[in-house]
């Protein structure tokens, strides 16, 4: 019994250090968040280090995926007004949207942060001014 614990945490901790090997690293400094109506939006991978790349960076037909969000085939839809940005592909939408979605959104994530950070408020959530949209 003892020999088959010792094998199963020794296969579970292997599986970590793959699936940690196999994550490409992050980018350092700001990358700009484009297809924006106005400003790109700056965003910092080390302001997020706390959250799981898996969290932005969601399964896509069961496996990990590192694209960019507004990548061709996945939240491509840029123009707000058009029936597809109201879908899953609108990139607007998995930026802002609060209600729950398959995932969490930016925006969503920001709303939950400042409940117990109300000082962060307006840079967090807020449209003009905030640190997304400076």
């Amino acid at each position: 019994m003892k020999n088959l614990l010792i094998c199963t945490l020794t296969l579970c901790s292997f599986g970590l250090a793959v699936a940690a090997y196999a994550a490409p690293e992050a980018p350092t400094g700001k990358i700009l968040l484009e297809h924006t109506q106005k400003k790109s939006v700056p965003f910092e991978h080390s302001e997020h280090k706390d959250v799981p790349c898996v969290t932005c960076h969601h399964l896509v037909d069961g496996k990990e995926t590192f694209a960019k969000c507004a990548s061709a085939g996945c939240h491509d839809a840029f123009d707000r007004k058009s029936d597809e940005a109201k879908t899953a592909k609108g990139y607007f939408r998995i930026i802002h949207e609060k209600s729950p979605l398959k995932n969490k959104t930016c925006l969503a994530c920001h709303t939950e942060y400042v409940q117990s950070h109300p000082d962060k408020k307006k840079d967090m959530t807020g449209c003009k001014g905030s640190d997304c949209h400076p």
